[in-house]
């Protein structure tokens, strides 16, 4: 059996080694990639995650409220490092629990960047070509081992001839296709960087900018931090790596097999066998690498997080820097600046010390272990001088020699153990790919999640939605939020074309609400009464003609860097300018100056070309041309006014800003227009001007205004009560006016008269129950004078005080009545008489005022309720 398995074996030595090759290959990329070492660690955070919890809102309060002395900076630094460590441990946990709890509904669905790669045309073509070039340039880089070999044999034998003719003849001509390969694998990974880059930001850009509904949606999301990071450096970073992958993946492929299969046909025995236990000395040593690799992709997705997030606080401080420094908040937004940054900083030390680790291991197993491993066996030959087989007779070319071979051999285990490395790192590239693509397909689920239509609004399918231009009609359409707030049960109102609509109330009533609804921004809800049908009657959103309803917020948008007719035009581009003025731009902005005049804005085009003025001079004098006749600047026409590019939000006043949003919607001319306070910051004589002409346009006005010199613009008007309810109907604006003027007049002698009021009531009551009791005290003490111990009580003091309360000296009432007496005849009972006829006079002259106060309240509150009506 031995004998016939060594015969078998000899006579198919070279296929099973190539075999043993491939299959060990293999076992190393799945060693390589697996990630049940990993899943240990991941593991282990989330039982420490557990306990270190209770530190992160220490290490917070820490880190922000850091004294100046070194030792709370001391402190501050272990503290934030601990917290840093498990809170950073929390995120990523919760983030991967997310993504794996959604691994299943993945499973049976391809990850859209790999659909976007495969479908693209050019990006197969790149990779293809990519490939081609990766194996040509490993056949030269095999013939260049081979050469070198040759180089070294002759140079030792001193056989100069030889050695110049291969140095010149060969190595330097082979330099030639080499060199022009090895450019050209580099343009196209380059060339296939940006393509992906390309592909994955035109798929995600028109998919977050598609229509209004996802826009806002995903703006509004806890996320909102990071989409700007997924949509640039998220993207940049996997187009990179993803051109890099074939690369660090097929090319260290290529040079183990074919340097495998050179090694088994060399000179030497026992190079083919040689190869398959450095093979597995390889395997063995990437197997313990594993148990000291850190999770890359972990480590990618904090730290892009991290990032993320203090590139948002400097985003912040740039877009509010006027309200940071009035409020002089400077030292406040630097605490949560410097905490920020010391949690990226401490989380990328703890990065630093986990790669320094892992890269030291792997430097030494890589260049030392397997570099030593490889001079052993290729001294074996030299060593032991066994002779060739059999097999490697025949492919024995002549001028071979035992230097050549080990030169040959040498460079050949060099190239396959730097291949080896290359599935080392090519290890970490995945995993840091992997991590990119999990934030990627989260930004693209998100958007997923969020996807609308602008054809079609949001809505419950209860509710029934039809489109007029000329109509704006709810009924029984609910006001709730999407947290599920109701603000409104039932809403019903109905406003044509022509009528202009007046909306007030308190603050989160509901007025908001309503705008957003109408603008797609929330969906429609359906009543939840069963017994009544919601139905919305509104205008069509489209976004290839104008919206018939155009809406004008506090604080309007200026674009950044845009030009001054884009600027009046927006939300149009100059195409549809010139599409709606067939390309006369002088007509067109003869008619933006025209709207310009109507606002008192015409100055800004005076400017605008005093600007443009002053930089063509300025231009001129810094040339400093010698001719003589140098021309002048040439004139600045109007239409070069309109094409200037300014920071129209910061030189710009929010009162101009509100005026030239105005002049948007006179360029539009919606058929409806809803006006937010949009004028708040315009004086009033130019407010009256821009109704007036709003409503010369024929445009409806939808208004929340709070200045009643605009109420005369509206005839009819929705009132909320901020408890639910709401009245709609016509509006006089006049009877209105007078009703609130003499509303106001009341408030305010209430407000004069309710105080000194109050105030006599008070003393009154004070004064009443001390009459009270010094009263009841006189009349125990005539009571006792005149009481006779043998008979009963007396009648006298029972006909005063009859079906009166008693008050007892010690200031309680009692409710007994007291017996019936005689009359009594002496003088005291007289003047007891007289007394009380005093006092019962007061008490009736007190409840007489009383009753008059009870009448004027009355008279004040069904003044108020029809004044309410």
């Amino acid at each position: 059996m031995i004998s016939i398995a060594s015969a078998f074996y000899q006579k198919h030595r070279v296929n099973l080694l190539r075999s043993s090759y491939i299959i060990l290959l293999l076992a190393t990329l799945y060693n390589s990639n697996s990630s049940s070492s990993n899943n240990k660690t991941d593991k282990k955070d989330s039982e420490s995650t557990v306990l270190e919890n209770k530190k992160i809102e220490e290490g917070k309060e820490t880190a922000v409220d850091r004294e100046e002395d070194e030792s709370s900076k001391e402190e501050l630094t272990i503290v934030s490092k601990h917290s840093t460590d498990s809170e950073d441990g929390a995120i990523i946990i919760d983030k991967e629990s997310k993504t794996n709890h959604k691994g299943g509904e993945r499973k049976g669905k391809v990850d859209f960047l790999f659909k976007l790669l495969l479908h693209d045309k050019k990006c197969l073509i790149l990779f293809i070509t990519q490939a081609i070039l990766l194996n040509i340039r490993t056949l030269l880089s095999l013939r260049v081992a081979t050469l070198d070999g040759q180089l070294v044999s002759t140079l030792v034998r001193a056989q100069y001839a030889n050695f110049t003719k291969i140095l010149l003849g060969k190595w330097m001509i082979l330099g030639i296709p080499a060199s022009f390969i090895n450019s050209l694998i580099s343009y196209t990974t380059k060339l296939c960087a940006v393509t992906i880059n390309r592909k994955v930001s035109d798929f995600l850009l028109s998919k977050y900018l598609s229509n209004h509904h996802t826009f806002y949606s995903v703006a509004s999301a806890e996320s909102v931090s990071e989409i700007q990071d997924n949509l640039t450096k998220d993207i940049y970073t996997f187009s990179m790596n993803s051109s890099l992958l074939l690369n660090q993946l097929l090319k260290p492929m290529l040079d183990l097999i074919l340097c495998s299969f050179k090694l088994l046909t060399s000179n030497t025995s026992v190079m083919g066998e040689g190869t398959l236990a450095l093979g597995l000395i390889v395997y063995a040593s990437n197997s313990l690498l594993k148990l000291i690799q850190p999770n890359f992709t972990r480590l990618t997705m904090a730290s892009a997080s991290l990032e993320s997030w203090f590139r948002s606080l400097h985003s912040n401080l740039h877009s509010s820097n006027e309200e940071i420094a009035l409020l002089r908040g400077q030292k406040r937004e630097l605490e949560n600046v410097d905490y920020s940054f010391y949690r990226l900083v401490l989380f990328l030390n703890r990065e630093i010390k986990a790669r320094a680790i892992y890269d030291v291991a792997t430097a030494f197993v890589i260049k030392y272990t397997w570099g030593a491993a490889g001079l052993v066996l290729c001294s074996i030959p030299i060593f032991f001088k066994n002779k060739p087989s059999e097999d490697t007779l025949q492919l024995k070319e002549p001028g071979n020699d035992m230097t050549a071979d080990f030169i040959t051999n040498r460079r050949l285990l060099v190239t396959a153990s730097s291949s080896i490395g290359r599935f080392v790192e090519l290890k970490r590239n995945i995993q840091q790919l992997r991590g990119i693509r999990l934030r990627l397909n989260k930004f693209n689920d998100l958007l997923d999640a969020n996807k609308g239509d602008d054809d079609k609004e949001p809505r419950d399918e209860r509710c029934i939605v039809e489109y007029d231009d000329s109509r704006i009609k709810f009924e029984n359409i609910p006001l709730i939020t999407p947290a599920d707030q109701v603000l409104v049960p039932e809403l019903t109102f109905d406003l044509k074309h022509g009528n202009h609509l007046l909306i007030i109330g308190p603050n989160g009533c509901g007025k908001s609400s309503l705008f957003r609804i109408l603008g797609g921004l929330w969906p429609i809800r359906a009543t939840p009464n069963k017994n009544h049908q919601s139905k919305l009657i509104m205008p069509r959103r489209t976004v290839d003609r104008d919206c018939a309803i155009f809406y004008l917020p506090q604080r309007p948008y200026m674009g950044n860097r845009s030009t001054f007719r884009e600027q009046i035009i927006y939300p149009d581009s100059i195409e549809q300018f010139k599409e709606r003025y067939h390309n006369d731009y002088d007509r067109g902005d003869a008619d933006l100056i025209k709207i310009l005049q109507l606002l008192d804005l015409e100055d800004l085009v005076t400017e605008n070309m005093s600007l443009l003025l002053a930089q063509r001079t300025s231009k001129n004098d810094s040339q400093q041309l010698s001719t003589e006749d140098n021309q002048s600047p040439c004139a600045i026409k109007v239409r070069d006014a309109f094409s200037i590019v300014r920071n129209w939000s910061e030189e710009l006043t929010i009162g101009v800003q509100q005026r030239l949003a105005m002049a948007r919607m006179y360029y539009h001319k919606p058929k409806f227009a809803v006006l937010d306070e949009c004028t708040s910051a315009v004086a009033p004589e130019m407010e009256q001007r821009m109704y007036e002409n709003a409503q010369n346009f024929g445009i409806s006005l939808i208004s929340v205004c709070h200045r009643t010199s605009l109420w005369h613009f509206h005839n009819y008007l929705l009132k909320f009560d901020g408890k639910g309810g709401y009245q709609f109907g016509p509006f006089n604006p006049k009877e209105r006016l007078c009703n609130e003027e003499k509303l106001l007049e009341l408030n305010a002698i209430l407000d004069q008269q309710v105080p000194l009021w109050e105030r006599k009531l008070k003393d009154l009551t004070i004064a009443k129950e001390s009459n009270i009791i010094r009263k009841s005290e006189t009349n125990l003490n005539l009571f006792e004078k005149i009481e006779d111990p043998k008979t009963s009580k007396s009648n006298a003091l029972f006909n005063a005080n009859k079906g009166q309360r008693i008050t007892s000296p010690t200031g309680q009432e009692t409710s007994k009545r007291l017996p019936l007496f005689s009359q009594p005849s002496s003088s005291a009972s007289s003047n007891l008489l007289r007394n009380n006829k005093s006092l019962n006079k007061k008490v009736k002259t007190k409840r007489k005022k009383e009753r008059r106060g009870n009448i004027h309240s009355q008279r004040r509150i069904q003044i108020m309720y029809k004044l309410d009506k």
